[in-house]
């Protein structure tokens, strides 16, 4: 067993022990405190500010952020690592690393930056133009997951007989329903009131499209069910819908959770795949208002809702995931960027929610997303064909360090552009599972 002496062990280093050791690597380990323990240990790393004599030891500098409990600006310094960024350098010429790796990943996947002031956008969002990770040009990189994996092989290197383990890529496919059906089930007076204003603007395309839906002549656009389904079976994926479950606010203009054809689509949705909240725009600035709309979602499927991804990807740190936790909440998806794809907490494996306000490792496990197809659709303007070259260079970094890919689409999206879309996602999953 690796042994992993400290001075002091705090929450902020036993959290990310346990990410790097247990979460990526599956290498057995323990912290010690004790100099007389560590001198003992015949395989073992010293993480001091200062080296530690000792036969058949490696030292890592230590960089101050473990060690503090509060919140401050901090200064960031970068340097190259084997062609990678990195910052908190170690300048002791002792060190294994030249930089602090166990600072650096709690640096990044605690979303630190997110506690400090920052520009926010037209939602009150943290924008991917502020991440230290965009600004340096890692953005599209899982960071952390790169620089653990050369941490393991240089380990290796001096105790061969440290052996870790890396997960087979795998691939979570998620799904948002904000709108679940376009012209179908939305009640007599949002019909009617649709028809009329169409009408009144002499637009006769969208009126006879949506005329032909309600009377049964052409099937909904937004019902795209079945062939979710059916790329279900084909990969055999594991898949999460994520229901819009409020009443109607300026934001959030999905069916009333009282319409029972919304139920039923969910029961359905439910015998395979995963069902999550996916709390309104609304509900962020209400607790009760996000617990009933959770409690009455759980209401429908009959058991606890346990995943959960924000609308319009809302997410302050840490109000939002503190909520959710109150909620009983276990696994959220929310943490990406709306306007650019790529690695938000520099990582595309799943990992527990540290909160910085309390100090502590919470129970909230979070899955970051690399993309939605809204993203290249409304942000970056881009075409299926520009779309699939960046999904295609996320796959790569993905499968290069053995990660989890999560997607988000929009139920609503795959009749888009006739075919163009739907057939995006399936030459993306192709492309993940050619080697499987």
């Amino acid at each position: 067993m690796l042994l992993i002496y400290t001075p002091q062990i705090t929450n902020r280093i036993a959290f990310i022990m346990d990410v790097i050791f247990n979460g990526h690597l599956h290498i057995p380990y323990r912290l010690t405190a004790s100099i007389d323990e560590f001198q003992q240990a015949t395989i073992k790393i010293a993480y001091t500010p200062q080296p530690v004599s000792a036969e058949n030891s490696i030292f890592i500098r230590q960089h101050p952020l473990l060690t503090e409990t509060g919140i401050r600006q901090q200064v960031i310094n970068f340097g190259l690592f084997e062609e990678e960024t990195v910052f908190f350098l170690s300048p002791h010429d002792q060190s294994f690393l030249p930089f602090d790796i166990f600072a650096l990943s709690f640096y990044l996947l605690t979303r630190y930056e997110e506690y400090l002031p920052h520009r926010t956008d037209d939602y009150g969002r943290f924008p991917a133009t502020e991440s230290l990770a965009y600004q340096s040009g890692f953005l599209q990189k899982p960071l952390v997951d790169i620089l653990v994996l050369k941490f393991a092989q240089k380990l290796q290197a001096v105790f061969p007989e440290i052996l870790y383990e890396l997960p087979e890529p795998s691939y979570i496919a998620t799904y948002d329903i904000d709108h679940a059906y376009a012209y179908k089930n939305k009640g007599f007076v949002r019909t009617a009131g649709a028809l009329m204003k169409q009408l009144l603007r002499f637009d006769l395309k969208e009126f006879k499209k949506r005329m032909a839906v309600l009377t049964g002549k052409k099937t909904d656009p937004y019902d795209t069910y079945l062939y979710l389904e059916a790329i279900r079976q084909k990969y055999n994926l594991n898949s999460y819908f994520f229901i819009l479950f409020s009443g109607l606010s300026a934001h959030d203009r999905g069916l009333s959770p009282n319409n029972k054809q919304l139920q039923a689509l969910i029961r359905q949705l439910h015998t395979t795949g995963k069902i999550g909240c996916h709390p309104s725009f609304a509900s962020s600035f209400s607790k009760s208002k996000q617990a009933g709309e959770i409690d009455s979602l759980a209401d429908v499927i009959g058991e606890k809702i346990r995943f959960s991804r924000s609308h319009y990807l809302l997410l302050h740190f840490p109000a939002t995931y503190q909520q959710y936790i109150s909620h009983g909440i276990e696994m959220d998806f929310t943490l990406g960027y709306p306007e650019l794809p790529g690695f938000r907490a520099s990582t595309c494996k799943a990992f527990r929610f540290f909160d910085l306000s309390t100090n502590e490792t919470t129970k909230l496990t979070i899955m970051p997303l690399l993309y939605m197809e809204a993203t290249f659709l409304n942000y970056m303007k881009l075409t299926p064909d520009e779309a699939f070259v960046w999904i295609k260079y996320l796959i790569f970094m993905v499968k290069s360090v053995n990660g989890t890919f999560a997607s988000l689409w929009h139920n609503e999206n795959f009749e888009r552009d006739g075919e163009a879309w739907k057939k995006l996602y399936e030459r993306s999953l192709d492309l993940f599972f050619a080697n499987f």
